[in-house]
């Protein structure tokens, strides 16, 4: 093999693995990840790999499709440089899309690691919740299910002033890779039994955990 056509085969690998860096990296961004390929999808380097990648790959396809259409060069030098790229492009949107689409929707950023009852008259639990996950996040509610997955009792944030703003007040804020102790008042009494409580936020899940009234 000529060693142009390898070096042209070394440019069409190196744009499939930019371009596949990209998406893996969207993947794993939407699914909060800690990877450290996650960072591939922030626009500025996901715009380099992105556009590094065409370029390569279109060099390396017409280095190596030339090879092929030897009577046929310069049309065939001509039509892959104006249908290669966009080819390239809309294939990778169609990716990307579906990697993100395929992402779980409500990415666990936190686990909670020990529940305190505290009082059951009314409900007061104490929480021990870790961030599992590189960014800061908020708490905004917390729900308390029964052995039937039944909704029995439930904490929303509050509803503030901010400087004439109307804004909600999380239960509280978790710092990536943080571990806090917060307390929840529930305003409700729950008969004996084994109850499940559930972190949430807007988009975001941060986690659930058994415990018992006795």
């Amino acid at each position: 093999m000529k060693k142009s056509t390898v070096l042209y085969w070394s440019f069409a690998i190196l744009g499939i693995v930019f371009i596949a860096l990209v998406l893996v990296g969207g993947y794993l961004a939407a699914a909060d990840s800690l990877s450290v390929l996650a960072s591939f999808s922030l626009w500025y380097f996901g715009l380099f790999l992105v556009v590094g990648g065409i370029v390569l790959l279109t060099i390396g396809f017409i280095g190596v499709g030339r090879q092929y259409f030897k009577n046929h060069r310069r049309l065939f030098t001509v039509l892959s440089i104006l249908l290669v790229p966009p080819l390239i492009f809309g294939t990778f949107i169609v990716g990307y899309t579906y990697a993100f689409v395929n992402a779980p929707m409500f990415p666990l950023r936190s686990e909670i690691t020990q529940v305190t009852v505290v009082d059951n008259n009314p409900l007061v639990l104490s929480l021990s919740v870790k961030a599992i996950t590189s960014r800061d996040t908020r708490i905004d509610s917390a729900f308390i299910l029964d052995s039937n997955d039944t909704l029995v009792a439930s904490y929303w944030n509050e509803e503030i002033m901010v400087k004439g703003v109307s804004t909600f007040e999380p239960i509280c804020v978790l710092p990536a890779g943080s571990e806090i102790t917060v307390t929840v008042d529930f305003n409700t009494t729950l008969p004996s039994g084994s109850y499940l409580v559930r972190l949430s936020s807007w988009h975001d899940n941060h986690g659930e955990s058994p415990f018992t009234i006795p």
